[in-house]
């Protein structure tokens, strides 16, 4: 049912809207039926939207198939200049992916989520499924731990009733009291450790990069397992990390 204003109507037309619009994102470039098909709606319903996008240059069609348009460039070049250290960032990640030659991320907290806004690759460095502009939960590896352990109690409660606290792999926390515990280690020991809690057989540390109280969002380091353990994971990395986080804390207050 509907307000007298239709907005509810209006809220759910916009869902269908952006779920046609992360559907083509993530089947990269799709059909009118591939659309249909993976979101279980009628093809003339999906036609409308896709043409309505298409005139709005949000989405572009060739040879029969849907992709993102380069509007969602500028959109999201405007977005990540709101966040703070977002065109500072890069040389502290390279020089750490340098350093330890694994991969590096720099991650921000959005709507109880971790938003992956940075990253560089050293020379031993393995994919995984981030991408810029990704989003992941947040209690399930190093860097969303280590934003959370910078959170009020409050507001860690508030993200985990949004968004639970779902099992990614066997290693995940997926209780409040261990996932608060953890968080004490975190805060005594000021950075963070990911034991395949969100990818298997790979290990993560992260610091997070606190100015005048604000969380600013975090840095990580991961790799797989074999290669992070031991005292380059427990001492060495630690150390690599805080002191480029530290480095960016200071440079950052006073620029």
């Amino acid at each position: 049912m509907t307000d007298e204003t239709g907005g509810s109507a209006t809220i759910g037309t916009l869902e269908k809207g952006f779920g046609i619009i992360e559907t083509v994102e993530e089947l990269e470039s799709a059909t009118l039926t591939d659309v249909a098909d993976e979101m279980g709606l009628a093809r003339s319903t999906v036609h409308d939207y896709l043409t309505t996008l298409c005139d709005l240059e949000y989405l572009v069609k060739t040879d029969g198939e849907y992709q993102l348009g380069l509007t969602f460039t500028r959109l999201g070049t405007s977005a990540t200049e709101t966040v703070q250290l977002s065109d500072t960032i890069t040389p502290y990640l390279e020089r750490l992916a340098d350093a330890t030659g694994e991969t590096v991320w720099f991650l921000v907290e959005e709507c109880g989520r971790a938003v992956y806004l940075g990253h560089a690759e050293g020379d031993q460095a393995i994919k995984t499924e981030h991408s810029i502009g990704g989003r992941s939960y947040l209690h399930c590896h190093a860097g969303g731990k280590a934003i959370l352990a910078q959170l009020p109690d409050e507001r860690v409660e508030e993200i985990i009733d949004m968004h639970g606290l779902p099992e990614i792999t066997e290693h995940t926390i997926t209780s409040r009291e261990a996932l608060f515990e953890e968080l004490e280690r975190i805060r005594e020991r000021n950075y963070a450790q990911n034991h395949s809690e969100q990818l298997a057989e790979t290990r993560a540390v992260s610091a997070a990069i606190v100015v005048d109280d604000e969380v600013l969002g975090a840095i990580s380091v991961g790799g797989p397992a074999h290669r992070l353990r031991g005292d380059r994971f427990e001492t060495e990395l630690p150390n690599q990390v805080m002191s480029v986080v530290n480095e960016i804390r200071i440079n950052h207050r006073y620029s």
